[in-house]
């Protein structure tokens, strides 16, 4: 039992649902061509709010990629109900518990990706935003097909 005001450090799991998954998705949603039957949007930061909005959910993501490097961080609080195709909780501590270095790997490489995105939105690049956005999810990617679904 912990004491009174006592905590424990926040879970990967609760890192990826409150500073990966919105910063990344900020950063996805920030730039994009979508065709329609009218034209093209050309969907990107243009003025000096929308730029540092952007700039803020880089600079989330890469501070929340160092949090995810800390030594002793679980992945999830209980084990959870998973996604069809998703491996149980306690397989996947099992799995980064084996490989820490590598799960230390793919955070660094997050982190990077967020500093790729991050010197675009300071050159205000949309085209350099765009393309570490892609960065951002090769990332992830490599991650959750290494612990979290690898039979997908």
């Amino acid at each position: 039992m912990t004491a009174v005001g006592a905590s424990r450090m926040p879970t990967i799991q609760e890192i990826m649902d409150t500073k990966v998954d919105p910063s990344a998705d900020a950063i996805w949603d920030s730039v994009a061509y979508i065709a329609t039957r009218s034209g093209v949007e050309d969907r990107r930061p243009r003025t000096d709010e929308q730029w540092r909005a952007v700039r803020r959910s880089a600079l989330t993501l890469i501070e929340a990629a160092d949090l995810l490097r800390m030594k002793g961080r679980r992945v999830a609080v209980i084990e959870s109900a998973t996604k069809p195709g998703e491996l149980p909780t306690s397989e996947i501590q099992r799995r980064l518990d084996a490989t820490p270095s590598g799960f230390e790997g793919f955070a660094r490489a997050l982190g990077d990706a967020g500093l790729k995105a991050l010197a675009a939105i300071d050159a205000k690049d949309a085209k350099a935003l765009m393309d570490s956005g892609g960065t951002i999810d090769e990332a992830c990617e490599a991650c959750h097909l290494t612990y979290w679904y690898p039979n997908q």
